[in-house]
Formats: C-alpha cells, sequence, structure tokens
C-alpha cells in the first residue's frame, strides 16, 4: 500500500519517470519514508487514543523511530508482511504501556531496558544484505545511533528515579523503545545468520 503511494507521488514528481529512472527512485524512495512514517505515526497515536496513552504513544512513536532509522534491525520479506509486523509491535507495545497504569512493573523494565541498551550499543548498525553499508557509513550510522541511545537511555533513567507525574510517562514508553529496538536487532542478526 505505501509503496504504490509513494510511487504515484514519485510520478507525479517527475514527468517522465521513464529517461529519469535514477532520480525516480530516489523520490520514490523518499516518499515511501515519507509516507510510512506519517502513516505509522498516526496509527500510533490513534492506538494511543483508543489505549488511554495518547501521550505515552508520541513518545513511544519518537524514540522507536529515532533510534531504529540509524541502528538499523530485522526487515520483512514483503512490504505486506512488514506493515501486519510493525502494527502489531507498535499495539502491543502501547498495550503494555497501558498494563503499566495498572501494574508495577518499572523495576524489571528498567533492568531489561539497560540490557537493552548494551545490547543496541554493541550490535548497531545493521544493514541488510540487499543495502549493505560501506565503512564510512557504519561509522557515521553507529555514532548517530549511539547519540540517540545516549539520549534515550537519559530519558529513562531519569524518568524512572524523578517522580514527577509529567516526566513519569517518559519511562515505560523509552523503555519499550529500547527493548523492540534490540528485539528487532536480534532477529536481523538471526535473520542474516540463517540466509
Amino acid at each position: 500500500m505505501i509503496g504504490k503511494l509513494a510511487c504515484n507521488a514519485a510520478r507525479k514528481f517527475i514527468k517522465n519517470p521513464d529517461c529519469c529512472y535514477d532520480q525516480f527512485e530516489i523520490y520514490q524512495y523518499g516518499f515511501f519514508i515519507l509516507f510510512s512514517n506519517l502513516i505509522f505515526f498516526i496509527l500510533t497515536i490513534i492506538l494511543g487514543a483508543v489505549l488511554d496513552v495518547f501521550f505515552q504513544s508520541i513518545v513511544f512513536f519518537v524514540a522507536f523511530f529515532s533510534i531504529r532509522q540509524y541502528a538499523g534491525g530485522y526487515h520483512a520479506a514483503t512490504e505486506t508482511k512488514c506493515e501486519i509486523l510493525s502494527t502489531l509491535s507498535i499495539f502491543l507495545c502501547l498495550a503494555v504501556v497501558r498494563l503499566s497504569k495498572i501494574y508495577d512493573f518499572r523495576t524489571v523494565l528498567l533492568f531489561v531496558s539497560v540490557v537493552s541498551a548494551i545490547c543496541i550499543f554493541v550490535i548497531c548498525p545493521l544493514d541488510t544484505t540487499e543495502k549493505p553499508l560501506s565503512k564510512k557509513e557504519v561509522k557515521y550510522f553507529r555514532k548517530i545511533s549511539w547519540l540517540i541511545l545516549l539520549v534515550i537511555s537519559i530519558a529513562v533513567v531519569v524518568s524512572y528515579f524523578v517522580q514527577l507525574q509529567w516526566i513519569k510517562i517518559i519511562f515505560v514508553p523509552c523503555g519499550l523503545s529500547l527493548t523492540l529496538e534490540c528485539i528487532l536487532l536480534f532477529a536481523g542478526k538471526l535473520k542474516r545468520l540463517v540466509a
């Protein structure tokens, strides 16, 4: 679905896609990223509103998609599978955020977040066999990943210890963003080993 939207938008942007194929692919990829981020942002806030974790859903989206963009991880074989798995992952994380209003598992989540952060630090960035990264790109993506990881980790630790209401809404979504990214990095590594 998102691929078709991106293709149509790129066609409208470039008059003759056949003669400008390189430019067409660049525009198509750019529109794909734009539309997928926009659609998943809307989906995340809708699910957040339904589950009564609206602000936490925004925090989760910003934290997760920031680290995911640079650290990499598992990529599904098809666009449809990607959309289904992404939607399911977002829903499960937001459901856990909702459960955190009922059950207190902050200490466990802090431990899991720290372990996840260490794993992300060691593994990232994870490229794909379809688009391998050069040594220069690996260094660049690793630096950006580490910087984002540091910011999210600081947010997790500070929000764990500071008991102000507006800061507490940061802890669970940021912790889950690190946990989900760690899972995706391991799944991506496993997929590469099996392939």
